[in-house]
């Protein structure tokens, strides 16, 4: 995403659910833990993270609050009826909102800046150059 792309929409499987952003992420990342990994029934999470004021959610939906593997608590948006996670929240970065980023559906999307939770990542994983590897989370 670049600054000349101002605003992208990402949408759950149904469509009901989505959430328009302005602008560049903040940052991008994957993340290992075992709670991303069931939240999205895969073996990691790929977010993309905005400054809260530069989201728009629409649609109907649930959300979930968990405590996630840092300790911290983590509120996950999704759609009632396809059940897909678009958004979340977090204690640890507040004042922000994370996207699935699987939901804009773009295979152009900014790659991982971050891998957290490394010692969770499935071995067969491979990373793109350039990754930061951390074995926490600090947000």
């Amino acid at each position: 995403m670049t600054a000349t792309d101002s605003k992208r929409t990402a949408r759950c499987g149904c469509g009901a659910l989505t959430a328009t952003v302005s602008g560049d992420p903040v940052t991008v990342y994957v993340c290992a833990c075992l709670c991303c990994q069931r939240k999205s029934g895969s073996a990691f999470t790929y977010a993309a993270v905005f400054p809260s004021a530069a989201v728009t959610i629409a649609g109907e939906r649930k959300a979930w609050r968990h405590i996630g593997d840092s300790g911290r608590w983590i509120e996950s948006m999704f759609c009632p009826t396809c059940g897909i996670s678009v958004g979340f929240q977090s204690e640890g970065m507040p004042g922000m909102t994370g996207v699935s980023v699987g939901c804009f559906a773009d295979p152009g999307f900014v790659p991982p800046a971050r891998l957290y939770w490394a010692s969770r990542r499935h071995t067969w994983i491979a990373l793109p150059e350039g990754v930061d590897v951390q074995d926490t989370q600090d947000g």
